[in-house]
C-alpha cells in the first residue's frame, strides 16, 4: 500500500492530551501519513504546541484558525490535505499502532468511500481500560436502508474515519453553523449517503475514545440541541416514512430534556421542528401547546404517543 492518508485533527484547548494523541499517529505500522492540526482559536497552550510539534516533525502541519468549533476546522484541515484518503483523530484519542495499516487494507480492494471501525470508550481518563466498547460490528451501510440505520443513531466513532477526500469535497465538507457543532459529523454520514456513498463498518476496535472526567447533566443537556437541530435538517429532505421515524427520535429527545428538568431550553428550536414532522391537527396542538408552557406542551406531547416512547 501506497496510499498517503491526511490525518485531521482539529484541536482546542487539549494541551494535556496532544502530544500523547500525536504519538499514537507517529508509532503507527503505517507510515505514509501527514497529520494537519488545526488548532480552533486554543487559550490554554495548544496553539504553541501545534506549531511545536510541526517543527519537531516534518510529516505534521500547523493550521491556525480564529474559535470556529470543530465541523470549520476539520473543513479547513481538508482543504489543505494532499492524500486521496482522509483519516479523522480528535486531539485527545488515541489510536493503536496496526490502525492505519489494518483499516487500509480493508478498505482500499473495496469499492466503499468510507470505512469505520469499533473502538474502546475509556471511562475517567484511564486508557488502560478496555471492558467497554462502541459496539461496531461488520457491515455494510448504503441506499435507504443504510440512510434508516443513521437515522435511527450515530453509528461512527469519527476518530475511526478513513474516507475518501473526493466525497467530502464532492458533498461540501462538513455543517460549519454553530447550532449543530458536537452533531455536525452525524450529519455528514447521512449527507453522504443519501448522495450515493457507501460505507463500510468494521468490528475490530481501533481507537481508545478518551471520555473527560468533568462529564454532567447540563453538558448532557447541551449536547442534546444539536442533535435536535439535526433531526430538523435531515426532515427537510426526508421521505414519509423516515419523517415517522425521525418524529419517533425527537420524542425520546425531548422526554429526556423533560427528565433532566430542561424541556424550557429549547425554546427556540422546538417550534422550529414540529412544522417540519408534524402535519394537520397534530402540528397545531404541539405549537399551541408549547406556546402556552412547557408542562402543557409535554402532556399533550405524551398523549399523543399514547403514554409510551418508541424505541
Amino acid at each position: 500500500m501506497t496510499e498517503l492518508v491526511s490525518i485531521v485533527t482539529p484541536v482546542y484547548n487539549c494541551v494535556a492530551y496532544l502530544r500523547e494523541t500525536v504519538k499514537s499517529v507517529q508509532e503507527q505500522s503505517y507510515s505514509n501519513w501527514e497529520m494537519l492540526l488545526v488548532d480552533d482559536g486554543s487559550t490554554d497552550g495548544s496553539a504553541e504546541l501545534v506549531d511545536q510539534l510541526a517543527r519537531e516533525d516534518s510529516r505534521i502541519k500547523a493550521i491556525h484558525q480564529p474559535n470556529a468549533k470543530q465541523g470549520k476546522a476539520r473543513n479547513n484541515g481538508i482543504s489543505q490535505a494532499t492524500g486521496n484518503w482522509i483519516a479523522f483523530l480528535d486531539a485527545d484519542d488515541l489510536w493503536p499502532a496496526n490502525k492505519l495499516e489494518f483499516q487500509l487494507q480493508k478498505t482500499l480492494n473495496t469499492s466503499f468511500g468510507l470505512s469505520f471501525t469499533d473502538g474502546f470508550i475509556c471511562l475517567n481518563n484511564d486508557m488502560n481500560l478496555r471492558a467497554h466498547r462502541f459496539g461496531v460490528v461488520d457491515t455494510t451501510y448504503e441506499g435507504e436502508s443504510g440512510i434508516r440505520a443513521f437515522h435511527e443513531q450515530n453509528r461512527i466513532p469519527t476518530s475511526t474515519v478513513i474516507v475518501k477526500k473526493e466525497l467530502l469535497i464532492r458533498t461540501g465538507g462538513f455543517p460549519e453553523h454553530l447550532s449543530v457543532q458536537n452533531c455536525e459529523d452525524y450529519l455528514l454520514w447521512v449527507k453522504l449517503l443519501k448522495e450515493g456513498a457507501t460505507f463500510i463498518s468494521i468490528g475490530e476496535a481501533l481507537l481508545y475514545y478518551r471520555v473527560h472526567p468533568t462529564s454532567s447533566t447540563s453538558q448532557e443537556t447541551k449536547a442534546l440541541f444539536p442533535v435536535i437541530e439535526a433531526l430538523m435538517s435531515m426532515a427537510s429532505t426526508g421521505t414519509p416514512e423516515l419523517k415517522n421515524h425521525l418524529g419517533e427520535k425527537f420524542r425520546q429527545l425531548i422526554f429526556r430534556l423533560n427528565e433532566l428538568g430542561e424541556l424550557n431550553q429549547a425554546a427556540g428550536i422546538i417550534p422550529r421542528v414540529i412544522p417540519q414532522l408534524y402535519q394537520g391537527v397534530q402540528r397545531a396542538l404541539l405549537l399551541s401547546s408549547w406556546k402556552l408552557s412547557p408542562a402543557i406542551f409535554i402532556r399533550v406531547f405524551w398523549r399523543m404517543t399514547g403514554g409510551r416512547i418508541k424505541n
